[in-house]
């Protein structure tokens, strides 16, 4: 007759620990809608002020410290917000309002390199503030449709 030895197969004791991680390690809840869009308002809210608070130019700052710093804020606000964990029903719209700040800090460079030039182009000048001006026009109803009113930057 074969002693029992007290070992227990290994294969018998990975397929154990195996199963006992995946009892213990439940997935995150899927985020709601609600908690994300307070997220993305807290974030939105976030920047606005920061935005508001830069002096305006051209007499409490130079056009060049302005664009440059509400481009650094805009590309904060894309890493937050990317941060965030967008439900399946808003994850198009989220990864569309990341880019939207991405392409606006690229625009708000632009005019910083622009304005900072020796041989400043009015012309330029005009195209990249009315390109900024559309990006955020298009941000501010893609928040409205996503349903964070707090994220509209625009007046009116």
């Amino acid at each position: 007759m074969a002693s029992y030895s007290g070992m227990v197969p290994r294969s018998i004791v990975l397929g154990l620990v195996v199963a006992l991680a995946a009892c213990s390690s439940d997935p995150a809840p899927a985020p709601t809608a609600a908690d994300y869009l307070a997220a993305l308002q807290s974030v939105c809210a976030g920047t606005t002020t920061a935005l508001e608070a830069l002096p305006d130019p051209p007499d409490g700052i130079s056009v060049t410290d302005f664009a440059t710093q509400a481009s650094d804020l805009l590309r904060t606000e894309a890493e937050s917000i990317r941060a965030l964990t967008a439900p399946d029903e808003l994850d198009d719209d989220h990864r569309a309002l990341i880019q939207n700040d991405e392409e606006q800090a690229a625009a708000w460079s632009d005019l910083a390199d622009a304005a900072g030039a020796p041989d400043i182009n009015a012309e330029s000048l005009d195209e990249l503030t009315t390109t900024i001006a559309q990006l955020n026009f298009g941000r501010d109803d893609l928040v409205t449709e996503m349903g964070a009113p707090s994220c509209v930057r625009t007046p009116g």
